[in-house]
């Protein structure tokens, strides 16, 4: 094989290695695919090395690579072959820095893309570990969560707010001009009250403590729900679902600086805990995401939860940066 086929087989290989890089970190990653990765890296030692290259360049995964294929690699000595490898030519080096570049700015914007976004068009803004309190024009409290994003649109006619991203919990001014939140999802109108809307990835949450809330959802916007004190419901594509009891001491603890779990899935807790930090924790073996949680957290203290989990589940907690979180 010359030079030129050797680099095609090699940039091959690193694409391979990148996607199951990315793959093996997603929450639904399922028994198959960890089977099938495993398999792919036994097929030729060349797997092996390109997989430990990339992990490598990106400084992550190598301890839980280690577990996740179930083998015993020495890293120094993984990282010394990436060394070698370097210096067999400019062509290589350059190739290999490229690549490297373009995982990590992929990563970058895989994570950082829908936030920048969203920020772009709000009016006020919360970054990952803050919250804030605003008083808009007409006297509305408005205290905004982590990680969130709102614009706000006060006319002669209606008193409108939108949530782009996150969790805000409204205290609603008397005014004769209706006040409604709006999501991607629907919108919630006031009639007189104090209530919470989450803007998730599939759906939107109404939680009301005070008071009561019609619930409209996109596009069945015909179709309001009436919601009540302590009650609280879900809307998006399939319209709004019934109100039920909600565990306001659970759902409103981010208000006094707590995140409270209630036998949740270890992957809904962690993508919860990744709103509250800079960083990132990514779980890395997919059998450990439907462990059950319980527990209230200090949101102040964000290495506080992974060190109960260590020690209440007994997976094990890889810290590759202060930004960068390995469960496994």
């Amino acid at each position: 094989m010359d030079d030129g086929q050797e680099l095609n087989r090699e940039d091959e290989l690193f694409d391979e290695a990148n996607r199951w890089f990315f793959r093996l970190q997603a929450e639904d990653v399922s028994a198959a695919e960890k089977q099938g990765f495993a398999q792919w890296l036994a097929q030729d030692p060349s797997h092996a090395k390109t997989w430990a290259d990339v992990h490598a360049l990106m400084h992550s995964l190598h301890a839980p690579a280690r577990a996740s294929c179930n083998a015993s690699l020495n890293d120094k000595r993984r990282f010394g072959a990436v060394v070698q490898q370097s210096a067999r030519g400019s062509r290589t080096a350059s190739r290999w820095i490229t690549a490297s570049l373009a995982l990590a700015f992929g990563f970058a914007a895989y994570i950082q893309g829908p936030v920048l976004l969203d920020r772009w068009g709000a009016d006020y803004v919360t970054t990952a570990g803050q919250r804030e309190t605003i008083v808009l024009a007409d006297g509305t409290r408005v205290e905004l969560n982590t990680d969130t994003a709102i614009q706000a649109n006060l006319t002669a006619a209606e008193r409108r707010v939108t949530v782009l991203r996150g969790e805000a919990f409204f205290d609603i001014a008397r005014d004769s001009r209706p006040f409604a939140v709006s999501t991607r999802d629907g919108e919630a109108r006031d009639i007189g009250t104090s209530f919470r809307v989450e803007k998730g990835d599939a759906v939107s949450t109404v939680t009301v403590e005070t008071g009561i809330v019609d619930v409209k959802a996109k596009p069945i916007l015909p179709a309001a729900v009436r919601v009540t004190a302590g009650q609280t419901v879900d809307y998006g594509k399939d319209g709004v679902s019934i109100p039920r009891m909600a565990d306001l001491d659970k759902e409103l603890a981010w208000r006094r600086g707590q995140v409270v779990f209630r036998q949740e899935k270890l992957s809904s807790v962690v993508a919860k805990l990744n709103r509250y930090q800079a960083g990132r924790i990514v779980i890395v073996n997919p059998w450990i995401a439907d462990e059950l949680v319980s527990g209230a957290f200090n949101v102040d203290r964000p290495d506080a939860p992974i060190g109960a989990l260590e020690d209440v589940l007994g997976v094990k907690a890889t810290y590759l940066t202060s930004y960068l979180v390995m469960l496994h």
